[in-house]
């Protein structure tokens, strides 16, 4: 599916204004908040940037859709699926430009094991370059251990995110999506938003991802006649 270039751009700084400005207590919003652990406390501004490259995909031939971002993940990266790990080793397309650069004062840059099965699985696909990532609740639950914890969203805080993925699908509608957890597919149900539910690689269920994931990829090749 392509999309006229400045329609898209406008289209996407409205996607990240709407997930920049929603605040409320133990939801950390990465877009608009900064951890203190950040070696600069105006990387939510660059955070906006990296979302925004991240969503600047003219032909997008399919849609990862999480469930929330983990602490050790896009509450860094301010990408879904996305550690800064990944950012640091220039592995994440459209945001190469931030290879070996830190977002923390942490010995070592954060690694969310989720997010790496997820971009393993895309680039053994050769469908990296064309995927775009969202989370059906964009910004972090807190668990009780505080801000290095994750929690299941509420109710309110899923109701919140329908409001950003209405406005995502209304961008990039007829896209193919896999949705990975129940908190994913029931958004999407809600929305009457066509999908495929796949486990969440999270919590011993790589593998069954990994099976799902590659049938999906697989099928969708097939019904676009793309090659390898």
């Amino acid at each position: 599916m392509r999309i006229e270039r400045k329609i898209m751009s406008v289209a996407i700084d409205q996607i990240v204004s709407a997930v920049a400005d929603y605040r409320k207590p133990r939801l950390f919003n990465p877009w608009s908040e900064s951890c203190r652990t950040e070696l600069n406390q105006d990387y939510y501004l660059q955070r906006r940037k990296s979302l925004k490259a991240h969503l600047s995909c003219e032909n997008p031939l399919m849609i990862v859709l999480g469930q929330v971002p983990g602490f050790n993940g896009a509450r860094f990266s301010g990408i879904p699926f996305t550690s800064e790990a990944l950012l640091f080793d220039g592995a994440v397309p459209r945001v190469e430009y931030l290879c070996g650069q830190r977002i923390t004062s942490r010995k070592m840059p954060w690694v969310e094991p989720s997010s790496s099965i997820v971009w393993e699985e895309l680039c053994k696909h050769q469908v990296e370059s064309r995927v775009l990532l969202f989370n059906a609740v964009p910004w972090h639950p807190e668990g009780k251990d505080g801000p290095l914890s994750n929690r299941t969203p509420n109710r309110g805080e899923k109701k919140a995110g329908l409001e950003c993925l209405e406005l995502f699908f209304e961008t990039f509608s007829g896209v193919p999506v896999m949705a990975l957890g129940l908190t994913a597919s029931e958004n999407l149900n809600h929305l009457k938003i066509k999908h495929i539910k796949l486990r969440h690689p999270a919590n011993g269920e790589a593998t069954m991802f990994r099976s799902g994931a590659g049938i999906f990829i697989k099928n969708l090749r097939d019904s676009l006649q793309l090659s390898t």
